[in-house]
């Protein structure tokens, strides 16, 4: 039997090749005729580049650059040399991981740092630039970003605006004439796993704001900040950013880097399947076995798993899902290819616990699953998927 498992990272616990290790040594200890091939998988946030680096090799590469509050700070891209490809995990430079808790403060983080892990990659001679903006902890709609790159963004006396969130309605105009000279020889992508506009109710500052550390009267100032610049981009780059879905993302840097890069806007979970190879490793496959940290309802608004359990579908490959929590079983189970669902939990714990045991929880499920799989426990069904057992 031919065996794909393919799962995201379990959050805060294990990443996802080592969620694809345990599960392999728990499987192959009870079914050892099984063969295995792993594919891990990531959303485009925190560990993406590991992820990658995992499937498809590269080389990291440092730069001393600047941290959300501009601060030096080592950063790394995912160089791939096949392709002359940088792929830049914005967390790594402008995440809310480089902050200490009592720091957040989205009206005075920059992504500079981002933007200056895209020029030494240009610098680099990078032909495709990939931007993955999960984590970040700003809401400046990439005027660091621009910054590092060589715009300058000015206010109505013609001074120079500090690239923060605080200072967007500041700008007046953007002046292009310093841009860094190979930033037209490349194409750029950003990939996202959300849909946010730039500005609004559901905007960038209104929904991710307050989490990086943004009171009412600062999401309020923030999103007047976001419409003011959407202006000016406007008036500069002839580019509707509010229209673009997506273009909310990372604290609005997705609108900004669509407007000085002339970047697409993508989904970041369809991107690395296709990156990975995702679709003909399943053609190949008698079973995928998949899961995350947490399935619940927001699985299905385009994040990795549910994409996934998609393209699963289309090319009739049954599915056995792992995961930390399942809150959403009924969802899960609606899926007609989907066989057995299952948290690794044994048995109630504290959450820190279950953190620490899961690469043990993984190994105990994948050697469950290999005994139902041996001794029949788990039929896999024709393609029609007429299923009228299933477990959960």
């Amino acid at each position: 039997m031919n065996i794909l498992i393919a799962p995201d990272s379990f959050k805060d616990a294990l990443a996802a090749p080592l969620v694809c290790e345990h599960l392999r040594r728990g499987l192959q200890r009870t079914f050892p005729a099984a063969h295995c091939h792993l594919l891990p998988l990531a959303d485009g946030g925190e560990g993406t580049l590991e992820t990658l680096a995992a499937v498809l090799g590269g080389e990291f590469v440092g730069v001393e650059v600047h941290d959300p509050l501009f601060r030096p700070l080592r950063a790394e891209y995912l160089w791939l040399p096949d392709t002359a490809t940088a792929v830049v995990e914005m967390a790594r430079a402008s995440g809310l991981e480089q902050l200490a808790a009592t720091e957040r403060n989205a009206t005075r983080t920059t992504t500079l740092g981002t933007g200056e892990l895209l020029a030494h990659a240009l610098d680099r001679g990078a032909r495709h630039l990939v931007l993955t903006v999960g984590g970040s902890a700003t809401n400046d709609a990439g005027l660091g970003l621009g910054t590092a790159l060589g715009y300058r963004f000015l206010d109505k006396n013609g001074h120079t605006v500090l690239p923060t969130g605080e200072h967007l309605a500041r700008v007046h105009r953007i002046d292009a004439a310093r841009v860094h000279p190979r930033l037209a020889a490349a194409t750029y992508r950003v990939v996202t796993d959300v849909t946010n506009p730039f500005f609004g109710p559901t905007g960038a500052a209104h929904v991710f704001a307050a989490q990086k550390g943004a009171d009412a009267a600062a999401i309020a100032h923030l999103d007047a900040g976001l419409r003011a610049f959407a202006d000016v981009l406007q008036a500069t780059f002839g580019l509707a950013v509010q229209q673009l879905p997506g273009s909310g993302a990372g604290g609005g840097i997705a609108g900004g880097a669509a407007a000085f890069l002339r970047a697409r806007i993508d989904s970041a979970a369809d991107w690395v399947l296709e990156l990975s190879g995702a679709d003909q490793l399943q053609q190949a496959a008698d079973l995928l076995i998949t899961g995350e940290g947490r399935v619940d309802a927001q699985t299905w608004q385009g994040k990795l798993l549910g994409r996934l359990l998609a393209r699963a579908a289309h090319h009739a490959v049954p599915v056995m899902l792992v995961c930390g929590a399942l809150l959403d079983a009924d969802a899960v189970l609606a899926a007609p290819n989907v066989l057995y669902a299952t948290s690794i939990l044994t048995e109630p714990m504290p959450l820190a616990e279950a953190l620490r045991r899961t690469p043990a929880l993984l190994e105990t499920q994948g050697a469950l699953l290999g005994r139902l799989l041996a001794h029949g426990g788990i039929r896999l069904k024709p393609p029609s998927f007429d299923i009228t057992e299933r477990a959960c």
